[in-house]
């Protein structure tokens, strides 16, 4: 015991020293950088420092606004933030050094994970300095130094070997309620952390229990009971996560379809094959060598090379009368358990079977699919194998020594080490490429902030909120505004160091009504704003960055009036009234022109009813329509929703063709739309992609996709959606400069379009 506490500490301090000398510009000046400026990176920082100064409680009030987000949903470190926010409350102020604290946090996880792999190491009887030289090893190999760039609770390393070490301990069957205690702990305080760690403890305990369930499997009557106890230790994290965050949610229609789980997973190249390689050069142009970088889990050359002689010697077996030994491959039986249910593990990272035709297991299994990037469950085969093959070699070692080669032997531990370092090597380097950003976002001092409105004569509490322009803003992988990213950093800049709210949100699981409400703002004057209802009076403080903008972006900024400006930015008063007066202005200017316009039936216009098309899909039956008693649906596939041809009596022009579309929670992204334009002769002339995912105007979860496109007699006109939950109503086709009316019922009509309720 005490020459183990001795070989770990000597581990810890070199540990501590290299990584001294990586973060030293850090270690010096914690709150003066920022390790990466990317989009997840600042708004990461953001969410973590705007509560850690301002906010309590399970609510972030810093976005989303007026409705805020819950912590668990918003990578703010739940529970560890709830940690500091006493810490600055009771005992030493830290409020303004929410950088500081989480670049450290970062540095920190790092040095904790170096105990529970040098223990696991010795747990197999590896010496101790062999532990301590591959604890150090496997810590700078991991592909958790990759999510220092943006996705900082992913970052701390601890937590997989932890739980591993625990699993250890509590299956060696001494103090079991101690352990499995501590387990569960673990378990709980990963998922406080984020939902993938406890993802991770459930999925890798199920895999060992599977393994075991096997292994026991003529003797099920003796293992129940312990098979049982297990089942329950990994199943208990989880349901408390989940039980206690929906019982604290305030939002019932989060999104639970997101993009990336038949994307974002694992493959063989990315775990054998090291981010940059020769091979890639070599034979990249004749053979798919790519994989996801959420699927990075490099073990090391040593452990590749080790799993190509298993995969050869496997090979030849299978069609070869004469056998190889499988012993030496053969993991010893403390490990193998682990080294199998590490396999299961893997295989669920590449998305295995959902993939090959068993994607209905996801309906019976919902939760899973909420975990895009299942490419991250390879880390648990990652640090299970490279302790398996650190062991196989040092087996190695031993068996050449026994049989009289003790200098081959070392030759081959020395060439192992080596080349296993330099993948270490590699790999920090190529993870700290670029790492030292100047923080000139979220600073500790708010002073130069607040300058710009002293200098204006203007009170940050005077404003309710922050809107900022190019927009940007999600919606649950259906509707995505990337346009305003840097125009969003400074917006989280002015949050900070005012404490006034945003508006928009990037979180992925934004409940999908707050999330349209907020993409709405920008609609046209048609569109009344329902955001609007749940805000007080005060203006929205509205900050733009001096980049191109909309039609509509522009026109909203016009509306402000500046009273801070800079090359980059400038900020100004919005006032409410601006959304009400326009869409009051648009109701008093539909109401004058109606008096101008006639028709038969139910379509009146101020042009010629020949060149309109107007089709309402009132004899189709669906369950989801935008009015009426009918509209389009189809479940998957391709559908053709218009084909006209025009004839004599159409005015050559242009035109404008408008549709509503449902934005449906079901499936990730928006159904494809095609107008496809013909000659009288068949042959395409024009073939459009219509935009159907970043649209402002919106109404009740539906979406209005417009294009202006030009038309004249003997042209054929198609329209063609292609998707997934495709509903589709109201398509109409007009004159650009004419107006239309479609009477709906006695207190409901679409002018050019769009919903007027008398």
């Amino acid at each position: 015991m005490k020459k183990n506490i001795i070989a770990l500490s000597i581990t810890m301090v070199f540990s501590i020293i290299v990584l001294f000398f990586i973060f030293k510009p850090v270690l010096q000046h914690p709150n003066a950088f920022l390790y990466s400026k990317s989009g997840d990176a600042q708004k990461s920082y953001f969410n973590f420092s705007y509560y850690l100064k301002y906010d309590e409680g399970i609510k972030h009030d810093g976005i989303n606004y007026p409705y805020g987000e819950h912590l668990q949903y918003i990578n703010s470190h739940p529970l560890y933030i709830q940690v500091l926010k006493f810490v600055d409350k009771h005992i030493y102020t830290i409020s303004n050094h929410g950088v500081a604290i989480l670049n450290l946090s970062m540095i920190i996880s790092l040095i904790l994970a170096i105990p529970f792999l040098f223990l696991i190491l010795r747990k197999y009887s590896l010496p101790r300095w062999y532990a301590a030289v591959f604890a150090v090893i496997l810590l700078f190999l991991t592909p958790q130094f990759d999510r220092i760039h943006g996705h900082f609770e992913m970052v701390y390393a601890f937590f997989l070997p932890m739980y591993w070490y625990l699993l250890i301990r509590w299956r060696e069957g001494k103090k079991q309620i101690l352990w499995g205690s501590l387990l569960v702990v673990a378990g709980l305080v990963g998922g406080f952390t984020s939902a993938y760690y406890a993802a991770f403890f459930t999925i890798f305990l199920l895999a060992v229990l599977f393994i075991d369930l096997w292994g026991n499997r003529k003797n099920l009557k003796a293992y129940w009971r312990t098979g049982l106890v297990l089942l329950i230790i990994a199943l208990l994290p989880v349901i408390i996560v989940k039980g206690l965050v929906s019982a604290t949610d305030w939002v019932s229609d989060r999104p639970d379809n997101p993009y990336g789980f038949y994307v974002y997973h694992a493959n063989f190249l990315s775990i054998f094959l090291p981010f940059i390689s020769p091979l890639k050069s070599l034979i990249g142009n004749y053979v798919n060598l790519d994989f996801q970088w959420e699927g990075r889990a490099y073990v090391g050359l040593p452990a590749t090379l080790l799993a190509v002689s298993i995969f050869i010697t496997g090979f030849y077996n299978l069609f070869n009368k004469k056998k190889v030994s499988w012993k030496i491959f053969l993991p010893e039986k403390k490990i193998h358990v682990y080294f199998y249910a590490a396999i299961l593990v893997l295989l669920f990272s590449m998305c295995i079977p959902f993939k090959y035709g068993f994607g209905f297991l996801l309906d019976i299994l919902p939760p899973v699919k909420q975990f895009r990037a299942l490419g991250r469950f390879s880390w648990i085969f990652y640090y299970v194998f490279t302790v398996y093959a650190a062991y196989f070699y040092y087996r190695l070692y031993r068996l050449l020594k026994i049989k009289g080669m003790p200098l081959l032997g070392a030759l081959v531990l020395i060439i192992v080490i080596g080349y296993w370092s330099i993948d270490a090597g590699t790999n920090i380097k190529r993870s700290t490429t670029g790492l030292f950003n100047k923080n000139d976002k979220l600073e500790s001092t708010d002073e130069e902030y607040l300058s710009r409105f002293r200098e204006a004569g203007v009170n940050p509490s005077d404003y309710q909120a922050i809107l900022f322009l190019p927009f940007a803003n999600t919606c649950g992988d259906k509707l995505l505004f990337e346009k305003g990213m840097n125009a969003f950093a400074e917006a989280m800049k002015c949050s900070y160091h005012t404490g006034i709210p945003i508006v928009q949100s990037f979180s992925p699981r934004l409940s999908f009504t707050q999330a349209l409400s907020s993409i709405q703002m920008l609609a046209d004057s048609c569109i009344q704003k329902t955001r609007l209802k749940d805000m007080n009076k005060k203006p929205l403080l509205l900050v733009c960055t001096k980049e191109r903008m909309s039609k509509q972006e522009a026109w909203l900024q016009s509306k402000g009036k500046v009273f801070w400006e800079d090359k980059y930015i400038t900020l100004s008063t919005l006032p409410l009234s601006v959304f009400h007066d326009s869409y009051k202005s648009w109701r008093e200017d539909v109401e004058n022109k109606k008096a101008n316009l006639r028709g038969t039936g139910n379509i009146l216009t101020d042009s010629d009813t020949k060149s309109i098309i107007y089709i309402d899909f009132e004899k189709n039956y669906s369950m989801i329509k935008f009015n009426g008693k009918g509209a389009f649906y189809k479940r998957r596939g391709e559908a053709e929703l218009l084909n006209e041809v025009l004839d004599t009596s159409w005015q050559p022009g242009m035109y404008e063709i408008s549709f509503w579309m449902y934005v449906d929670s079901r499936k990730y992204d928006m159904p494809k739309a095609t107008i496809k334009i013909s000659d009288t002769e068949g042959e395409t002339i024009k073939e459009i992609r219509l935009n159907t995912r970043e649209v402002h105007n919106i109404y009740n979860h539906w979406i209005r996709v417009s294009e202006t496109i030009g038309l004249k007699p003997g042209f054929k006109l198609q329209l063609w959606v292609k998707g997934d939950y495709i509903s589709i109503d109201d398509i109409l086709v007009k004159p650009v400069d004419s107006d239309v009316i479609v009477k709906i019922s006695d207190t409901l009509e679409l002018f050019n379009n769009f919903p007027y309720r008398n």
